[in-house]
């Protein structure tokens, strides 16, 4: 359903030129006690998307509100330990990984834009930007109330552009929140991508504590699907992401996030209320080797950058930063 992000002309986390859309239409409510499989996502893709254009307003659809909502779900801690492992998460110990969540939510966006209420085809979405901020501490174990909102539609210069809000729960007090925000692009639209031009030798930085190369292997795809639940096809093997236009399979977005975030949040023992957000700049086809840059936060740098890159070109995949609103 949600495609690979698209190469961007800046680095910097910003939007096109663009106006927001009112949500008058009919509200969508819905409440779910087991999330839609993904089986089920696909089954219902095709039909959909030969009644919807990609980067066109449907026919006859007034866009409305849109909340999903899971109760009672449980942060089980096999899978977050799974979701530890695939992501080589070694920040906050004995608390749930940061960007964890957002993988439940999947689901719960899906159900929205898979109704005949949205008014998007669910073919080509990008995922190009994503917010989280944790509020209080989360364990594995915990039950939460899960949300996902249809917050804002916009239209910009190279389609339309969807906000979900998202937010968890628990005994009715907010703990973690985050943003995501897909692309819907208008035909005959393209990213204005400045090809990367290759690393000199005075490009060279040191490693650093800052700064880590690291190897993604082909099997990555796979393995983050099966803890994240997201089995698009370009993410998995060659020959199910060539029929997509790409010679290889892209490594998820969501997992490079992450793991530029473990290093930032390498030295935040307890987990103080923080904010991550970052911008999807271009597909990371595996095999790759990569280069993450992140200072760890400290009491001295309650805020730092997080960049994932191309190690051979410096051409960026993944830009953001990551700020403690407490002292960690």
């Amino acid at each position: 359903m949600l495609e690979p992000h698209r190469a961007e002309e800046s680095e910097t986390i910003r939007s096109s030129t663009s106006s927001a859309i009112p949500l008058r239409g009919p509200s969508f409510e819905r409440s779910v006690k087991r999330p839609l499989h993904p089986a089920q996502m696909f089954a219902r893709v095709l039909p959909l998307a030969a009644r919807k254009e990609q980067g066109r307003l449907a026919d006859g659809v007034v866009p409305g509100p849109m909340r999903v909502r899971q109760p009672k779900l449980r942060l089980e801690r096999s899978r977050i330990e799974a979701y530890r492992r695939v992501c080589d998460y070694e920040a906050q110990p004995n608390l749930v990984p940061l960007p964890y969540p957002e993988i439940h939510f999947t689901p719960l966006m899906a159900a929205a834009i898979l109704s005949d209420r949205f008014p998007l085809s669910p073919l080509g979405l990008i995922h190009t930007k994503q917010t989280i901020a944790v509020h209080a501490p989360l364990r594995p174990g915990d039950m939460v109330d899960a949300t996902a909102e249809l917050s804002e539609l916009r239209r910009n210069d190279k389609g339309y552009e969807v906000d979900f809000a998202l937010r968890l729960e628990r005994d009715g007090a907010p703990v973690w929140s985050g943003v995501t925000t897909v692309l819907s692009r208008s035909p005959g639209v393209r990213s204005k991508r400045a090809a990367p031009r290759p690393r000199s030798a005075g490009d060279a930085q040191p490693l650093s504590t800052a700064t880590q190369e690291l190897t993604v292997p082909s099997r990555t795809g796979v393995a983050f699907a099966r803890v994240a639940g997201d089995w698009n096809p370009h993410h998995l093997w060659w020959f199910t992401a060539k029929p997509l236009g790409y010679r290889r399979p892209i490594a998820h977005g969501m997992w490079t996030f992450a793991r530029a975030v473990t290093v930032a949040l390498r030295g935040v023992e307890a987990q103080a209320s923080l904010e991550a957000s970052v911008a999807f700049k271009r597909p990371l086809l595996m095999p790759a080797r990569v280069q993450i840059q992140a200072t760890p936060l400290s009491p001295d740098t309650p805020e730092t950058s997080i960049a994932v890159r191309d190690a051979e070109t410096g051409a960026p995949h993944v830009v953001g930063h990551v700020r403690a609103l407490e002292t960690p």
